[in-house]
């Protein structure tokens, strides 16, 4: 065989840089062999490297990346479309957030499409048939994540969490879903702008990517190869990368910290972690007797006055024997829009006027969210500390310790009104397993169709005179509970309402002051009834909603802050600045009633034992904790934030504050998961 000319070797030299730029247009581009003037170039590369690489540019391989490196742009556009709805609670959000979001986004997108790449790793060239099966598979499962990773855009601002798998339950309760679906239209009509273009998008991409593969023969190793390559590439990114631990939620704050963790994450990734997951894994960080120290969940006093915080010389009467018991639950409540809690422009007038009248706690915090957490957090002492919430959870069959199985057992009776349909949220299921004899929503109430608001159920204000005349009828003692409702979203009131309470710089704002008026007409029918002087009222907010981030309260939790009132004669009337939260009201309603035997509760009476205390709540996969000095944040081994929320005086040390909060923080998440994993939310014969 003649040797080839000098000419037409490939070697460092002169013009070696010219052929090795053809040779990688003959990878990349797959141009096969190069020509320059008549002579073939690479030659001894044409045979075995460059069909190889051929291949993987235009053949199954890069067909098939192609079109998952699609959906990771469309993940990433959607991740800074979520950065900039949402620009008032992320700031400033510097590339390492975005570049750690690549992570979670192909983790996502390797197991949402596992079942579309084994159909084309079985017929990567498929005929039209078979076409037309890979492109529905295609375009539904990713379009399907796609929808609810555009929809948490917009509802990611009530929430303040990336959405999870009990997102399905709620929206599927009810009957909601398709009531609200015209009024979320309207509101987002933008989103679903952007879900169209997406979808079109994905399906016009998978499509003009699929012309890139020019149905040239591969090599026989390669047929397996490339199968073999996509198949590593698959696991790779279904683990996170190539650390001994697949991915979890928690390496999110590594990108940014805590408050970035949900830009970091996607909806989608959130959702698959949550499907089917142990709702709680069970944690130990001291010993029972610490925990028990630090956080008891059995509780005992025979009846002692209240402490005030004034000191009044002379205490307050004993409650009368058995009183009644009304809690009411304003739906998005903010303190942050109450003039006497935050000294800014009230939306809440009369409520306002109410806490001159009650023990009135000025840093009141919700444990969750949403209003089905609040629900189990007011009623039964549950917090949310887990991913579900806990109507849906395994634990939701649990008996538990709740005011109206309690007070029922003291020969109470009890009821329940929301004026919502009938399954909303499932509050009706809710109502019936912790006890309540009566619920009584949409259906029960006699002039329906007149006073439907068109969206959620009944307008506060016929609704809660329709309660002041029940409650007239009830057999006394009662604990009654009310959960209103024309304060949510999408704030629609009639005409003329809308007209009267108009001002405001937020959407919400009218529909506060609607529903602070027809508070205020309730309370005028109620103190004319016989049972309103033998009365505990226990008024809270079920979560906060469209905070206007204007920095003032920048040194506080003010997503969790609602107001929390408790009113009755036998109550004297002060300021209370002492740390409390929603969990913390079943105990303090029995205190303040009298009630003197052991019970069951994850919440504790925020006055008077002297010891630290902390509100508590759970989103994002972080643990937080909140004291009057500092909010620490926690991912279940280790701090990953603190913020200082005052100043410490002099001798005083941030550090021994910071370590009782955790301990405080640890002693909380051991009861819990060991309570709840256990099934021991009762005291035998209490609240079964």
């Amino acid at each position: 065989m003649a040797r080839p000319s000098a000419s037409r070797r490939f070697h460092p030299g002169r013009g070696a840089h010219v052929r090795a730029y053809i040779l990688l247009l003959n990878v990349v581009l797959r141009l096969g062999p190069a020509h320059c003037g008549g002579r073939t170039l690479v030659r001894p590369y044409d045979r075995h490297v460059v069909p190889i690489f051929a291949a993987m540019r235009a053949g199954p391989l890069s067909v098939l990346l192609l079109r998952l490196g699609l959906v990771a742009a469309v993940y990433a556009l959607i991740r800074l479309l979520f950065v900039w709805h949402n620009a008032a609670l992320f700031p400033d959000v510097p590339g390492s957030a975005y570049l750690g979001g690549i992570r979670f986004d192909l983790f996502a997108i390797a197991w949402i499409n596992l079942p579309w790449v084994l159909l084309v790793l079985a017929v990567p060239r498929p005929g039209r048939s078979m076409a037309r099966v890979q492109t529905t598979v295609f375009v539904l499962l990713n379009g399907l994540f796609v929808v609810a990773n555009v929809g948490d855009i917009g509802y990611y601002g009530f929430t303040l969490k990336r959405s999870t798998a009990d997102l399905l339950n709620i929206m599927t309760s009810g009957g909601d879903l398709v009531g609200l679906l015209p009024a979320f239209l309207r509101d987002f009509w933008y989103l679903f702008l952007l879900l169209i273009a997406l979808f079109v998008l994905l399906a016009l991409g998978y499509r003009a990517i699929g012309r890139l593969d020019a149905g040239h023969s591969i090599a026989v190793p390669w047929r397996i190869g490339w199968r073999v390559v996509a198949l590593a590439l698959l696991v790779l990114a279904s683990r996170g990368g190539t650390q001994l631990i697949p991915l979890q939620p928690l390496d999110a704050a590594r990108y940014g910290g805590p408050a970035l963790v949900p830009v970091v994450l996607n909806t989608p990734y959130t959702l698959l972690m949550s499907f089917g997951k142990p709702a709680l894994t069970k944690r130990t960080y001291l010993s029972q007797e610490v925990a028990d120290r630090w956080w008891p969940v059995v509780h005992h006093f025979p009846y002692v006055p209240t402490p005030s915080h004034s000191e009044q010389v002379s205490g307050p009467p004993p409650p009368p024997d058995r009183p009644n018991v009304v809690v009411i639950i304003l739906e998005s409540f903010s303190a942050l829009y109450s003039g006497t809690l935050s000294g800014g422009e009230s939306h809440m007038p009369f409520l306002d006027s109410l806490m001159a009248h009650g023990q009135n706690y000025t840093q009141a915090y919700a444990n969750g969210r949403r209003s089905i957490d609040a629900v189990p957090a007011i009623l039964a002492s549950i917090p949310h500390l887990m991913e579900e919430t806990f109507t849906s959870s395994p634990y939701a069959s649990l008996p538990i310790t709740s005011l109206a199985k309690v007070l029922g057992l003291e020969g109470y009776s009890t009821s329940f009104y929301h004026g919502g349909r009938n399954g909303t949220m499932g509050f009706d299921g809710f109502a019936r397993a912790a006890g309540f004899s009566r619920y009584v929503g949409m259906n029960e109430y006699p002039d329906a169709k007149a006073d439907f608001d068109g969206h959620w159920g009944i307008r506060d204000r016929p609704f809660l005179q329709f309660w002041a005349q029940e409650l007239a009828r009830e057999q006394e003692p009662f604990l009654s509970t009310i959960f209103t409702l024309s304060s949510h979203h999408p704030y629609n009131l009639p005409a003329e309402e809308a007209e009267r309470f108009a001002g405001g710089t937020q959407a919400i704002h009218p529909t506060l002051r609607y529903t602070d008026d027809a508070l205020r007409r309730f309370f005028e029918t109620a103190r004319t009834m016989p049972w309103y002087t033998n009365t505990l009222f226990v008024i809270t907010a079920d979560h906060t909603a469209d905070l206007e981030r204007t920095g003032i309260h920048g040194d506080l939790p003010i997503d969790y802050w609602v107001p929390l009132l408790y009113l009755a004669p036998w109550l004297p009337a002060d300021t209370l600045p002492n740390i409390t939260q929603h969990i913390d009201i079943l105990p303090s309603i029995l205190l303040n009633i009298g009630y003197e035997k052991p019970f069951f509760s994850f919440g504790q009476v925020p006055v008077g034992n002297g010891a630290m205390h902390g509100a508590i709540w759970y989103a994002n996969g972080l643990y937080t904790i909140t004291s009057d000095r500092m909010q620490l944040q926690f991912d279940g081994e280790q701090v990953v934030g603190t913020k200082l929320l005052a100043e410490f005086a002099p001798g005083e040390e941030r550090e021994a504050h910071e370590r009782d909060l955790l301990q405080l923080l640890q002693a909380a998440i051991q009861q819990y998961t060991h309570q709840m994993t256990a099934g021991t939310l009762v005291i035998q014969g209490t609240a079964e």
